[in-house]
């Protein structure tokens, strides 16, 4: 079918290759993933009320500038808490990653995640033994990682509240 349309050079078994492997999955999440953020980054740009933007226009600002000035800053919230979302849910892609390729995480390991690395620990796989413990240590760390991140972030947005305050 590709031949048909002239990019027969992109046949070849994506998943199958080391070099390849992550790179497809990641636009396969991103692929599957990216609905709700537009959802909230429409509806944080068609909350901005007409009167900011007749006034910025008012004062000679339209395009890109109004753009970049205007509607940027006021859905900058809304792309915060989208950023966090899609952070704590890229920790979540074990399953996307375990139904193609597997508990081995694809060809040598080459889609390897926090995630399925802890389920092979903790569950064991194939002639390997689980260890509970080792596998609760890997959450721990995927938890404190992730509390890390978020946390980092509220406190730069929280600093940047308070400077706006009166």
């Amino acid at each position: 079918m590709l031949d048909a349309v002239g990019l027969k050079a992109l046949f070849q078994p994506w998943l199958g290759k080391e070099a390849y492997a992550l790179t497809t999955l990641a636009l396969v999440s991103v692929w599957q993933f990216v609905g709700i953020p537009m959802m909230l980054i429409y509806a944080a740009m068609i909350s901005i009320p007409n009167e900011v933007i007749e006034a910025a226009e008012m004062d000679g600002i339209t395009g890109w500038s109004q753009f970049w000035k205007v509607k940027l800053p006021l859905i900058l919230p809304a792309i915060g808490i989208i950023s966090v979302l899609t952070f704590v849910g890229n920790f979540n892609a074990f399953d996307l990653i375990y139904v193609s390729q597997g508990a081995l995480a694809g060809p040598n390991f080459a889609t390897d995640i926090l995630g399925t690395f802890m389920f092979r620990t903790f569950f064991g796989f194939q002639l390997q033994l689980g260890d509970p413990n080792m596998g609760a240590t890997i959450a721990s760390v995927m938890f404190l990682i992730i509390l890390i991140g978020v946390s980092g972030y509220l406190f730069v947005v929280h600093r940047r509240l308070r400077r706006y305050q009166f």
